[in-house]
This record gives structure tokens, C-alpha cells and sequence, in this order.
């Protein structure tokens, strides 16, 4: 008979992980396991909608505060670009590579918080997105720390 977490009783005490057949749709091993298998490709996911909100915001704006806010969010997406160089040089072969790099970065956090996640008893989207938030934000800062000190070498500040 099945239990009320989706698996049935008797592998409850006989093993940790029940069997993939047996799970119950949208129950609390099935959204682990979502995670889990998930999880780098939303880390992935993040970084796209970051980009997409900030050709977003340069197309919507005009003016000096739209295009700074647009590159910041595009430097969120992707953080390699001023480890290249990308405020003082540009270049299509450069921005590729910044893009390839950010996407191997972004897939690898995305994977560490989701293996970080599916330990917890209870795993659940929202705990993922605050732990990606968290290891996040150490990029984000550092890249907006790379545009500021390029910032005030360059003498725009």
C-alpha cells in the first residue's frame, strides 16, 4: 500500500532511496530528484534571464542611467566580461568567449547548489534559489568590483 509520501511503506525502512517507478508525482522525492537533475540548467536559465532583461532595458531606455543599468545587468549575466576586458575592448571573438565561459561558470554553481540542496530532508525550488542567490552573489559582487576598479583606472570615476 502506498504511503502518504509516495513511496510505498515497506521501503521506507527497508532502503533510503525508494524505487523511480513507485514515486508519486510532484512528491517529496520527485521534486529532489528534479532538482537535482535540474539544477545546473537553471543555474544556466538565470544567467539567460539576466541577459534578456538587460537588452530589455537598453531597448526600453534611453539616456545615460538605462544604458549603465543594461550593462551592469549584462555584466550580472555574465560576469567574465571585465576579466577580458570588455568595458575598454571589445570584439566579437572576446564577447563569445566571455559568453562560454560565463555559461561553464553559471552551470557549475547551478550544479554545486542543487548537490548542496538535495541534502536538506526537504528540497524544493525556492531552497534552491536561495542557496544559488547566496553563492551568486560572491560573483556578482566581484564582477561589479571589476567594473568599478576599471571604473577608476580608466578615470570615469
Amino acid at each position: 500500500m502506498a504511503g502518504m509520501w509516495g513511496i510505498y511503506d515497506d521501503q521506507v525502512t527497508s532502503s533510503a532511496r525508494p524505487d523511480p517507478k513507485n514515486l508519486l508525482p510532484g512528491g517529496i522525492f520527485d521534486l529532489r530528484r528534479s532538482v537535482r537533475r535540474r539544477g545546473a540548467l537553471m543555474g544556466v536559465a538565470v544567467a539567460a534571464g539576466l541577459f534578456v532583461a538587460s537588452a530589455l532595458v537598453g531597448w526600453l531606455t534611453d539616456g545615460v542611467i538605462g544604458g549603465a543599468l543594461s550593462f551592469v545587468l549584462l555584466v550580472m549575466a555574465i560576469p567574465v566580461m571585465p576579466v577580458l576586458g570588455m568595458p575598454v575592448a571589445g570584439g566579437s571573438g572576446r564577447f563569445m568567449a566571455a559568453v562560454a565561459a560565463s555559461g561553464a561558470i553559471w552551470l557549475i554553481i547551478g550544479h554545486l547548489v542543487a548537490s548542496r540542496v538535495a541534502r536538506q530532508p526537504v528540497v524544493g525550488w525556492r531552497e534552491w534559489s536561495r542557496e544559488f542567490v547566496v553563492m551568486g552573489a560572491g560573483l556578482w559582487i566581484g564582477a561589479l568590483a571589476g567594473l568599478g576598479i576599471a571604473a577608476v583606472a580608466l578615470g570615469a570615476l
